[in-house]
C-alpha cells in the first residue's frame, strides 16, 4: 500500500466503532510499502504519525507538544495508580538519581528530527496494538540513549544512523550501572528500534542489530541458576519471612483490634496469601467477585481440577493484569471461608466509600450537603462545620483550591457559598481524578462501576491531613507501600528525619514474643511463595500452575520457582543410594556410588555427568526417569508421561499400574471439568484439557506393556524411545 492509499484509508476510520478502527489502523501499518528514498519515507513516516496521532489518541494530545499525557488510552489501566498522569516525555536524560523529579523548567526536549520520529513510534506502536504508558516509557529511555550518542557523533539524520551506534547507545546504559533485567529491556527497545528503521525504509545502510544482553532469569530466561551463596539469598529475598506470615497471622486473629486505616490492608494481605494476586488484580475486586454465602452453598460439588475429589469450589472473579481480560480461579477448599470472610469484611470497610462514590458520579451530589438545597447558601463557618476543618480561613482556601468562589455580595467576615457550586466544583474534580475509570472497569462484556469496587479508600485516608472524605479511590501503591514497608521521610515541619512506621513496628502481639528484627514484605512475594508451594507439590501440573496465577502461558513458571537446591555431589549420591536401597541400611558411601553406577536408567557416563551437573535419578510411584533437581519426586514428573524419552516403567509392578490407572482416572475427570470450563468462556480451558488428554494418552501407552506378551514380567521397559528430552527443556 503506497503513502497516498494509506492516507486514504485513513479518512474512512472515523466512521468505524472503536474496535473496528484499532483493526484498520494496524491494516494500514502493516500493508504500507516504503519506497527506496530515505528522506521520502520519513518525511512520509512522520505525516502519517501527525495523522495518525489525532485518531488513536482522539485529539487529547498535539502532535507538536514535548509531554504526552495518554491517561485513558492504555490497554491496562492501572487501577492502584489510577489518579496518577500518564505522560510520555519526548526529553532528554535529566542526569538525575532515580527517584529524582525533574522541574518542569528544566526539562530539554529532543531536537528535531529525533523529536518526530519518537513520536512516530509511539503512535505506530500504540496503533498497532493499545500499550501501557509504562511500556512507552522503556522506549524513550532507550530513545534517550540513542539521542546522546547520536548527538555526541554529530548524527543529525535518522538516516545517518548506524549499528556501531546502537552499541554505544547501550554501552551508556552499562555505564549509568542499569540492572542486569533493566539492562535487558533497554536492549530489545534498541532493537526494537532498529528493526522499525529498517521496516519503514528509514536508514541507507542495514541495520541488522540484535541485543547482545542475554534475558535474565527474573525474566523467564533461565530455567536454573547456579547454587551457590549469592544465588541462595536472592532466592530467600524472593520469599517472604516466617515471621511475616506469622505476623499477618496475628493481624487476622486482633482484627477488632487494629485502627480502622490498617483492616482494609490486613484483609488484602490473607487475600494475596491464599490467591497470589497481583496488586492490579486484587484493587480491581468488586461486591460481585464471589457469590453469596447463601448461593454458595446450592452448588453442586464440582470436581476441584487439583485433587481430583468432589467438593463445593469457590471461584473468585478477577480482571487478569497481564492480558487485561476477566478470568476467574479456584480458592482452596480449606480456605473458603477466609475467602467469604475477607470478602464480607471488605465490602463493609468500603460501605462509606462505595455510596460517596455512586452519589457523586449518577447524582453530582456531595453526601456531607444532601441536606441543603442547591440554592441555599452557607457561611464560612457552616462550611466549616460540616467537613471538619479546623478553621474557617483554611474552609476558605480548600473550597477555592477547587473552585468554588464565594458567593457575590459576601463579605471579609461574612462569606458565603452556594450549596450547588460545593457539589459541582467537587463532583467535576473527582470526576477528573479518576477519569481513567470514570465508564467503569473491564470490558464491554463485563463493566464494573466504579461504585461498586470493595478496594476503596478515601484520598489521603492514611495521612492526617484528610478530613474531606470525599474522593473514593481504590487503594493506591503507595498505601500498599506504606502499609508494609513504612517510609523514611525529612518533615516539611521541623526539617528533621522522620518515619512512617510500617505495621510490623505499630503493633505488638503477645503470642509473638520479641521479634530480632522489624520484618518486610513486598505484596509479589506471596506470589513467588505460592508458586514455589505449587512446583513443589506433585498435584499440578505446569497448565494447572499458570492457570490459577491468571498467567497466558506457561513461560514464567520458572522465574517464580525458588525451591532449595543440594549442593554437593556426596548428597547425590546419598539420594540416589536411598532411592535403590531402604534408608535404614548401612552401606559405605563408596559402596553407594558403585552400586548407583549399575542404576538401569543411566549408563556410567550419564551418571557422571549428571552428578557434575547437579542433576538426579529418581524412582517415582509411576515408573524411574530423571531431572535437573535433587530433591523428591515432584511436579516435573508429568512431563514422564508426555512423551519423555528418560520414562522407563517396570512390567508387573502393581504400585505403578495403581498410580498410573489412578493418575488416568483423575485426568479423565479434569477433561470433563476442562470442557465444562471452556464452554463458560474460562481462559486457557481448551489448553488445559489438551494437556490432560495427552497425559491421559502417555498413561494408556505406560500400562500397555502389561498386556503386551513381547515383554517379559519385571523387565524395565522405556516406554517413549523416540520421545522428546524433557528433563532438559
Amino acid at each position: 500500500m503506497s503513502y497516498s492509499n494509506a492516507v486514504r484509508q485513513l479518512s474512512l476510520v472515523d466512521q468505524l466503532s472503536e474496535q473496528e478502527q484499532n483493526v484498520k489502523l494496524a491494516q494500514v501499518l502493516r500493508l504500507w510499502k516504503p519506497t527506496d528514498n530515505c528522506e521520502e519515507n520519513f518525511a512520509d513516516l512522520i505525516d502519517l504519525g501527525a495523522r495518525l496521532c489525532q485518531i488513536v489518541f482522539k485529539g487529547q494530545v498535539s502532535w507538536h507538544d514535548a509531554s504526552w499525557n495518554i491517561s485513558g488510552f492504555e490497554s491496562t489501566v492501572s487501577v492502584r495508580s489510577v489518579a496518577h498522569k500518564s505522560n510520555i516525555l519526548f526529553t532528554q536524560r535529566s542526569g538525575l538519581q532515580k527517584f529524582q523529579k525533574q522541574k518542569k523548567s528544566d526539562e530539554r526536549p529532543f531536537a528535531e528530527p529525533f523529536a518526530s520520529f519518537a513520536k512516530a513510534l509511539v503512535v505506530v506502536a500504540h496503533a498497532h496494538k493499545p500499550t501501557s504508558h509504562n511500556v512507552h516509557m522503556v522506549m524513550m529511555r532507550a530513545m534517550r540513549y540513542l539521542y546522546e550518542v547520536a548527538e555526541l557523533h554529530g548524527c543529525s539524520h535518522i538516516h545517518d544512523l548506524s549499528p556501531g551506534l546502537f552499541d554505544e547507545a547501550l554501552k551508556l546504559a552499562v555505564a549509568q550501572k542499569e540492572q542486569e533485567t533493566t539492562l535487558y529491556v533497554t536492549g530489545e527497545k534498541l532493537s526494537y528500534i532498529a528493526d522499525k528503521i529498517m521496516e519503514f525504509g528509514l536508514s541507507v545502510m542495514p541495520l541488522n542489530w540484535e541485543n547482545p544482553i542475554p534475558r535474565d532469569y527474573k525474566h523467564g530466561g533461565r530455567l536454573q541458576t547456579r547454587n551457590g551463596p549469592a544465588q541462595a539469598k536472592q532466592r530467600a529475598e524472593k520469599l517472604p519471612k516466617t515471621a511475616v506470615l506469622v505476623f499477618i497471622s496475628a493481624l487476622w486473629t486482633h482484627y477488632e483490634e487494629l485502627e480502622e486505616r490498617d483492616k482494609a490492608l490486613t484483609c488484602m494481605a490473607m487475600i494475596l496469601m491464599v490467591c497470589g494476586f497481583r496488586m492490579d488484580e486484587f484493587v480491581s475486586l468488586d461486591v460481585n467477585c464471589i457469590p453469596t454465602r447463601e448461593e454458595f452453598y446450592t452448588f453442586e460439588p464440582e470436581l476441584d481440577p487439583q485433587t481430583g475429589r468432589y467438593c463445593r469450589l469457590l471461584k473468585i472473579r478477577v480482571l487478569a493484569r497481564k492480558r487485561y481480560v476477566w478470568d476467574s480461579k479456584i480458592v482452596p477448599p480449606s480456605m473458603t471461608e477466609l475467602i467469604f470472610q475477607a470478602i464480607d469484611r471488605l465490602k463493609e470497610l468500603s460501605k462509606e466509600h462505595r455510596e460517596v462514590c455512586r452519589t457523586m458520579l449518577e447524582h453530582g451530589k456531595w453526601t456531607k450537603f444532601m441536606q441543603f438545597g442547591d440554592d441555599d447558601l452557607l457561611t464560612s463557618r457552616q462550611v466549616m462545620d460540616v467537613i471538619g476543618a479546623s478553621s474557617t480561613s483554611n474552609t476558605i482556601t480548600t473550597l477555592k483550591r477547587y473552585g468554588v468562589e464565594p458567593w457575590p455580595g459576601s463579605k471579609h467576615k461574612s462569606t458565603f457559598f452556594r450549596v450547588g457550586d460545593i457539589h459541582s466544583a467537587f463532583c467535576n474534580a473527582y470526576k477528573e481524578r479518576i477519569k481513567p475509570i470514570l465508564e467503569g472497569i473491564g470490558m464491554n462484556t463485563i463493566k464494573v462501576p466504579v461504585w461498586e469496587l470493595i478496594t476503596l479508600r478515601f484520598k489521603d485516608q492514611y495521612t492526617p491531613k484528610e478530613m474531606l472524605n470525599v474522593f473514593a479511590e481504590p487503594l493506591t501503591g503507595t498505601q500498599i507501600n506504606d502499609f508494609f514497608m513504612g517510609r523514611d521521610y525529612v518533615s516539611r515541619i521541623s526539617g528533621n528525619d522522620a518515619r512512617m512506621a510500617n505495621v510490623f513496628e505499630r503493633y505488638e502481639f503477645p503470642e509473638l514474643n520479641d521479634l530480632e528484627e522489624t520484618p518486610e514484605v513486598r505484596t509479589h512475594q506471596f506470589r513467588h511463595l505460592l508458586n514455589t508451594i505449587m512446583q513443589e507439590s506433585d498435584a499440578f501440573s505446569q497448565e494447572d500452575i499458570a492457570k490459577n496465577f491468571l498467567r497466558a502461558g506457561t513461560r514464567d513458571n520458572e522465574a517464580y520457582n525458588h525451591r532449595k537446591s543440594t549442593s554437593s555431589t556426596r548428597d547425590l549420591i546419598e539420594n540416589v543410594q536411598h532411592a535403590i536401597f531402604h534408608p535404614g541400611e548401612d552401606i559405605p558411601i563408596e559402596r553407594a556410588a558403585t552400586l548407583a553406577r549399575q542404576f538401569p536408567l543411566l549408563s556410567p557416563d550419564e551418571l557422571k555427568q549428571d552428578l557434575e551437573t547437579l542433576g538426579s535419578s529418581h524412582i517415582m510411584d509411576i515408573g524411574r526417569c530423571r531431572h535437573d533437581y535433587v530433591q523428591s519426586p515432584c511436579g516435573l514428573h508429568y512431563a514422564c508421561l508426555h512423551n519423555c524419552k528418560h520414562y522407563r516403567r517396570t512390567k508387573g509392578n502393581s504400585v505403578e499400574v495403581a498410580r498410573l490407572t489412578e493418575r488416568k482416572n483423575i485426568a479423565l475427570e479434569q477433561m470433563e471439568r476442562a470442557q465444562i470450563d471452556a464452554s463458560e468462556g474460562f481462559t486457557g480451558a481448551n489448553e488445559w484439557y489438551r494437556h490432560h488428554a495427552e497425559l491421559v494418552k502417555g498413561c494408556d501407552t505406560a500400562l500397555a506393556i502389561e498386556d503386551d506378551p513381547n515383554v517379559r514380567l519385571g523387565e524395565i521397559v522405556q516406554i517413549f524411545p523416540n520421545g522428546r528430552d524433557s528433563c532438559e527443556v
